[in-house]
């Protein structure tokens, strides 16, 4: 499969997608008549495996009333090369530009463009567009790291994909989790060519953060392990969304600002009910505390504030205590430090 090279009419220019569309938007409002405006057109060459060769003839009107000479074409990424096959367009007429894309070292979805400029200052630039996606011989999909974003008791699972593009038949070997927190099991769901691998998260994994390394061996000669990085960020039942309040350096000038001298925690009960903050406080003298419900029984927000006619210079040094109504969790408490200048 994939084993001949693709023939497309296309002229690559890797840029940000928001860029890409902001400026797609722009010259989308100019009309045809507008110093010669010829439209952007985007072509989608589908799935490559990385090393086949995508090139192709991109065509292009003038819909100008006169001949335009082609200036240069512009590409900013690195595995392509383009060139005009027209050094000068006439009026009505048709231009092409040839371009080839090197895929040995992409990876993933490619959203490029590429500029074809004229010699005549008053011409707009022709922009086209390269859509498609680059795969790995062995390909490992939707992508090779799994995260999990839990509380503590759920266990919850992933599944990633194992495909073969390569001409010979795959078997998987084994897999196997430097974690034993990090439970790996396989599947075939096509012989020689489609395996899942389901990741599941222990259950008892106990709240922070923790890591893994899944190691898949097969019988390919070039692909002998498959590696997938698995992360976990685990709550306990109930959680707040700042560990400690670091106000860091401010700025004593700027403490009426608003938004300088201030922090927000959220408290949350995971699937809570009946839950509430009852008092936050602070023994730093120049804070404020205020608690504010949210989702009835199950989130509240703590404001913390700096006052900046009780704030001194220098190192604040405290703590936030925050008492709730469930057994387990009676009081949490945040350090909190930072600097006035």
């Amino acid at each position: 499969m994939f084993d001949k090279p693709i023939s497309a009419t296309v002229t690559v220019l890797a840029a940000l997608g928001a860029v890409a569309a902001a400026m797609l938007a722009l010259r989308s409002r100019a009309s045809s008549g507008d110093r010669g405006a010829v439209r952007t057109t985007a072509y989608d060459f589908g799935v490559v495996v990385q090393g086949q060769p995508v090139e192709h003839v991109f065509s292009f009107r003038n819909e100008r009333g006169a001949p335009l000479a082609v200036d240069t074409v512009v590409t900013s990424y690195a595995a392509a090369a383009a060139t005009a096959l027209d050094s000068v367009v006439p009026a009505g007429g048709d231009g092409r530009v040839r371009v080839s894309l090197y895929t040995k070292y992409m990876k993933g979805q490619v959203n490029a463009f590429a500029k074809v400029r004229f010699r005549d200052e008053g011409a707009r630039p022709v922009w086209v567009q390269l859509r498609g996606r680059v795969v790995a011989p062995v390909e490992i999909a939707p992508r090779e790291r799994v995260y999990f974003f839990t509380v503590k008791g759920e266990g919850p699972h992933q599944e990633v994909l194992v495909i073969n593009h390569q001409d010979r038949p795959l078997a998987l070997l084994g897999a196997a989790s430097d974690n034993a927190n990090f439970q790996v099991r396989t599947e075939t769901l096509e012989a020689g060519q489609r395996y899942r691998l389901t990741l599941a998260l222990d259950p008892a994994t106990p709240p922070g953060r923790d890591s893994a390394i899944i190691t898949v061996r097969t019988d390919s000669p070039e692909y002998r392990t498959l590696t997938i990085l698995g992360r976990a960020f685990v709550d306990d039942i109930v959680s707040t969304s700042l560990s400690k309040i670091d106000f860091s350096q401010v700025s004593y000038d700027h403490l009426d600002m608003q938004g300088v001298g201030d922090k927000i925690v959220l408290v949350r009960k995971y699937r809570g009910t009946d839950f509430q903050v009852l008092k936050a406080t602070t023994d730093v003298p120049c804070i404020d505390v205020e608690v504010v419900p949210q989702k009835r029984g199950e989130t509240f927000l703590v404001n913390v504030s700096i006052v900046k006619r009780r704030a001194p210079h220098g190192d604040i040094r405290g703590t936030l205590r925050i008492e709730t109504n469930d057994p387990a969790f009676r009081e949490l408490t945040l350090p909190i430090t930072g600097r006035i200048m």
